[in-house]
């Protein structure tokens, strides 16, 4: 790594960081305080977009705007802010495989994906905003790969449209959000025929009279498995990895670290796990599999790297983007090197 000058590091006190309320490394690290407790042995103070009272910070859990920040969660909002010009890099990948589901009432007369031709797909429409619609880039991808999978032509379905309110980014109360139960309600109303369902909602999807037909985390080709989780990329500003490497890589060396005490400690995992995402721990484990704990290493390999970048054309081909970006330049694979120097370092204290 180049050499920075004293004189040309990030002269703030406070960095950021955000991640969604799904399993990922970060939030295991910040809930434990590892995070925190390994910044502020350098008077740096770490603190939450997603806590912050002012809206502007919060959105930048989504937009990515804020100096000094790293975010770690679902692959639409930083795929979404870099295509709108935010200079970020991604500087490691996890993925967290998960239940994902396309669910039919309990008295339909769907058995499998390919019943699906010329039936109602809902499909979840925010509230006008300018943030991206998380929630129907994350349900079309469910639904289309269930159509590939079923052999179903795309034109031979109907795409129902759901209303929803647009996504609450504060951190107080949001395992308390269900961005799902607009769905499951036409679902079972008899609206649409049929829903796309992921992670930790799992659970109370499948009591409401619901009934899985596929689930594409069985698929063997993890390209079938793309979502829009998984592939979590961690990312981080320019501004931050150029004037202040050595922060980067203390943030990454942190997370590795916690990836390797996640290996040795799967019913804790769960336990921080279920705190992230508001949920039950035997929630957790139905959603996330019995391999969850061995799911949390940061990463750049060719499949993470491939499942990311076919994301980003994925929501450049369906509108979600306002324009491309050259995606190989925004993978940087220095900072996890460094990280990785480092990680023997780095003291997990409870």
């Amino acid at each position: 790594m180049s050499h920075v000058s004293p004189e040309s590091q990030v002269a703030v006190d406070t960095l950021w960081y955000t991640r969604c309320p799904v399993p990922t490394t970060s939030g295991i690290a910040q809930h434990k305080r590892w995070l925190q407790n390994a910044f502020a042995a350098q008077g740096i103070i770490l603190d939450s977009i997603r806590a912050s009272q002012d809206r502007a910070v919060r959105e930048s859990h989504f937009r990515h705007s804020l100096p000094g920040s790293f975010r770690e969660g679902g692959n639409v909002p930083p795929i979404w802010a870099r295509a709108n010009g935010q200079d970020t890099a991604v500087v490691g990948i996890t993925w967290v495989d998960e239940r994902q589901l396309v669910l039919v009432r309990d008295d339909a007369d769907i058995r499998s994906a390919a019943d699906l031709r010329g039936r109602r797909l809902g499909l979840v429409r925010k509230a006008a905003g300018d943030l991206v619609d998380v929630g129907r880039a994350e349900a079309l991808r469910g639904l289309l790969s269930a159509l590939e999978i079923g052999e179903v032509p795309r034109d031979s379905v109907h795409f129902v449209d759901i209303e929803a309110p647009e996504w609450e980014l504060k951190e107080a109360g949001a395992a308390g959000q269900d961005h799902h139960a607009l769905p499951i309600q036409a679902l079972q109303a008899g609206v649409v025929d049929a829903i796309f369902i992921k992670g930790a909602a799992v659970a109370k999807a499948l009591t409401q009279g619901l009934r899985p037909i596929i689930d594409l985390n069985e698929q063997a080709d993890p390209m079938l498995r793309l979502s829009a989780g998984s592939p979590r990329p961690v990312t981080v500003d320019r501004q931050t990895l150029a004037h202040a490497p050595e922060r980067v890589a203390r943030y990454l060396a942190v997370l590795l670290k916690t990836a390797q005490w996640a290996v040795q400690n799967p019913d804790p995992v769960v336990a921080v796990v279920a705190a992230e995402t508001g949920v039950a721990a035997e929630d957790v484990r139905l959603a996330f599999g019995p391999r969850l704990h061995l799911s949390f290493e940061p990463q750049l390999s060719a499949v993470y790297v491939e499942g990311l970048r076919r994301q980003k054309a994925f929501l450049l081909a369906e509108g979600f983007l306002v324009r491309d970006f050259d995606f190989d330049s925004w993978i940087d694979p220095a900072p996890l090197a460094h990280a990785a120097a480092l990680v023997d370092q780095v003291v997990l204290e409870s």
